[in-house]
């Protein structure tokens, strides 16, 4: 599998300071991001020390928002388009 190309230093720290997100949904994307490979909920929660359903609830926060996208039962952080960086 083709690994995305990694957001840039904006993006992150767009994400990383968004103030509407929680801690652990900024964690859990920046995990993501730097992954080796999509990621499912239970490994998640097992790599970041988290409850499942903490990460269930940050993946449907961070979907909303066009920050992770599901593809065969994985989780892939996405960028932000240049229009969202400025939220």
């Amino acid at each position: 599998m083709t690994r995305p190309e990694l957001p840039s230093t904006q993006q992150i720290s767009a994400v990383l300071t968004d103030q509407e997100l929680t801690v652990h949904a900024r964690l859990i994307w920046t995990y993501l991001v730097v992954a080796d490979q999509p990621q499912n909920g239970r490994s998640l929660a097992a790599a970041l020390g988290m409850a499942t359903n903490t990460v269930s609830g940050c993946m449907g926060v961070m979907r909303e928002r066009g920050l992770v996208r599901r593809l065969n039962g994985t989780w892939i952080a996405q960028s932000l388009t240049p229009k969202e960086e400025g939220r």
